[in-house]
């Protein structure tokens, strides 16, 4: 289990530890807790929590095509990395 990896890193950073992680914990089964989205799209699965309810399900792929919670913190911080500030996480 890891709660918030990458939480005080740039996005590049945060990207290659997330992706060396999942790397190095292939075929176990890992759970990632963060709110930071980068490099998400290399999981199996992702859930969405909201006060302690699931919420959302899915991969990134579905759960970027589906509106809710996920698709709207993943667009916020991809608009916010694109412009070059800070990815915040709510």
């Amino acid at each position: 289990m890891f709660d918030e990896p990458t939480a005080h890193l740039d996005e590049a950073t945060a990207e290659a530890v997330t992706r060396d992680l999942l790397a190095a914990t292939t075929g176990r089964t890992t759970v990632l807790i963060t709110h930071r989205l980068a490099g998400l799209e290399q999981v199996d699965e992702i859930v969405v929590l909201d006060a302690g309810r699931v919420v959302q399900r899915g991969t990134h792929a579905d759960l970027v095509a589906t509106p809710g919670p996920y698709r709207a913190l993943w667009e916020r911080q991809h608009a916010e990395a694109l412009a070059g500030g800070e990815v915040t996480s709510a």
